[in-house]
């Protein structure tokens, strides 16, 4: 069992990453081998070697992926820019605001944990960039968080092709751009994303929330 110590140092090595990272950005971890973490070079990384002296890092397959997973989304994350003057505003917030801080840590840790692919962290990096960038509110970035976190990754090809016919496929012939595909259809209804405008219509049609998981992260 982890201790609330080390839980607390996880946070706090955390949260000073999110601000001032101390990772090589130019390396793509989500490409590094797990048994790569347990070599002198992964080890000498000032983050990772917390997380050895925390008890995070051990020979569990499992406690790899979950550092490697916080490696790729540390990485994506500030890979790309923040407009200046709404990440000092975030920044601001971070460092003086305790109970924001916590939650916002807290939120990043729990659903990094869930994902069971690593491309998963990569695209809750860019929904997390656009959060600090106020294209949507926190509540409404957990909802994307939700999303993300129960669609099926086989459904991220799929909404590339609907997002090049404005998200809407119509079985009238005129309106026709892309053939109704149940099962590609059915990944895309069961994470709450998908609709049909009524009993009556033959059309598919995805969320708002859908379109903007594609567009704010899946797409970035």
């Amino acid at each position: 069992m982890v201790s609330s110590n080390s839980n607390n140092g996880l946070s706090n090595s955390f949260s000073s990453e999110i601000t001032n990272t101390t990772l090589d950005l130019a390396i793509d971890y989500a490409e590094v081998g797990m048994d790569e973490f347990l070599d002198g070079t992964l080890k000498e990384i000032p983050f990772v070697k917390t997380l050895y002296s925390l008890g995070k890092i051990g020979y569990s397959i499992k406690e790899r992926f979950f550092v490697k997973k916080l490696l790729t989304f540390l990485q994506e994350f500030h890979s790309k820019e923040i407009q200046v003057d709404k990440l000092i505003a975030f920044r601001l917030k971070f460092e003086t605001d305790r109970k924001y801080k916590e939650k916002v840590v807290e939120n990043l840790l729990v659903y990094t944990d869930t994902f069971l692919n690593i491309e998963k962290a990569k695209i809750f990096a860019n929904l997390f960039r656009s959060y600090i960038n106020e294209i949507y509110d926190w509540k409404y970035f957990l909802g994307l968080a939700d999303c993300l976190n129960s669609i099926n990754i086989n459904a991220f090809d799929f909404l590339k092709e609907l997002s090049e016919i404005d998200y809407e496929i119509s079985e009238t012939p005129e309106n026709r751009k892309l053939p109704r595909n149940g099962e590609k259809e059915a990944l895309l209804y069961s994470c709450g994303i998908a609709y049909e405008r009524s009993s009556w219509s033959s059309s598919f049609n995805i969320s708002q929330v859908g379109k903007d998981l594609y567009e704010y992260g899946i797409k970035n």
